[in-house]
């Protein structure tokens, strides 16, 4: 039984247990495809490609994911990418592979063409309809390798291209893209009295930021505790930037902070959640100290919320005197690598 079938019939045909499959199903293929390109070096680039239009493809569900009710810890995201990884080097040889593929992507079009019959919006269909057209680019190009006529990854280029990511940015690997761009990544962290008000300064920002032309913000999301006293995140900014780390993960890494006290591995939040489980798959975290942790933990649970920002080195302090104008208490943390790569 393929991903899809075995998830899809596991949580029905609702809209949202199929845009939680999809979400899933792509994150999955981040890690399958990353290890493969690793496995494979003969078809690194292209392989490489595929794992950008997935990551890509993991943002681009996000938003609807969210909006249909549904979240995803960053443990969990780790989880299936090392399951993806692990997928990979169970399969061995890129035959196996690519004949696995012919069946997984066969079964994925299905899925998106529920997704996008059964969507209540355009921007729905439009994602149904954009995820069935990249699944047949994933599946021609392992049977022109399997047929010995390369037709060299035109079409997942093509989709990369259609979306803003050039040839030349798509066969990077993640890790080394997160690390180009020649300013280091800030995550500035600002507190408002409540959810309300942080929301409402997000908006403002974002207006500030359409309206400057030389400060373009890749992500803004809020971080506030529900009725429950759960922790949660919402985003209200553009998709990931192509390079550098999601706002979605930068703001769940402070989300999966035990209530209880931590000690930082290494000063990087990243290493230190999920039993240092975390860094397989993401790279980076925002860099804190037990003070900034605790800090935190107080604000949320006095009630107020939190607005992050993802800003680069030259941006970073523009955005926290504008955070500051708007009522927020900012304080900018650098993005770093975690303790998992740094040894």
């Amino acid at each position: 039984m393929s991903f899809v079938e075995k998830h899809e019939f596991a949580g029905g045909r609702t809209e949202q247990a199929m845009l939680k499959v999809a979400w899933d199903f792509e994150i999955f293929g981040v890690g399958m495809f990353e290890a493969l390109a690793e496995m494979h070096p003969q078809h690194a680039k292209v392989l490489t490609a595929i794992a950008t239009m997935e990551w890509f493809n993991v943002h681009y569900c996000e938003e609807f994911a969210h909006d249909a009710g549904l979240g995803l810890s960053v443990e969990q995201v780790e989880k299936l990418g090392r399951e993806g990884a692990e997928f990979s080097r169970l399969l061995g040889s890129f035959e196996n592979a690519a004949r696995v593929m012919m069946v997984e992507t066969a079964e994925a079009v299905l899925l998106y063409k529920l997704i996008s019959k059964g969507a209540r919006t355009p921007e729905l269909k439009a994602l149904g309809e954009d995820l069935q057209a990249h699944e047949p680019a994933i599946r021609d190009w392992f049977k022109s390798e399997l047929d010995g006529k390369s037709n060299g990854g035109e079409q997942i280029f093509a989709y990369l291209e259609r979306h803003g990511i050039t040839r030349e940015e798509a066969v990077i690997p993640r890790k080394r893209r997160e690390d180009m761009g020649g300013d280091k990544q800030q995550l500035v962290l600002a507190f408002f009295a409540n959810e309300a008000a942080a929301d409402q300064a997000a908006e403002a920002l974002k207006k500030w930021d359409k309206a400057t032309e030389y400060m373009k913000l890749d992500a803004i999301g809020v971080l506030a505790k529900d009725q429950e006293g759960k922790v949660k995140q919402h985003k209200l900014g553009t998709r990931a930037g192509k390079k550098g780390m999601g706002i979605g993960i930068a703001l769940g890494l402070i989300a999966a902070i035990p209530t209880s006290g931590l000690s930082l591995a290494g000063g990087t939040l990243a290493g230190a959640v999920g039993g240092g489980l975390i860094g397989q798959f993401f790279h980076k975290g925002p860099k804190m100290s037990d003070e900034d942790v605790a800090r935190i933990g107080r604000e949320l649970d006095a009630g107020r919320a939190a607005l992050g920002v993802l800003t680069w080195d030259f941006e970073t302090e523009a955005v926290a005197q504008k955070l500051r104008e708007l009522g927020g208490t900012p304080q900018a943390h650098e993005v770093a690598k975690v303790a998992a790569e740094a040894h």
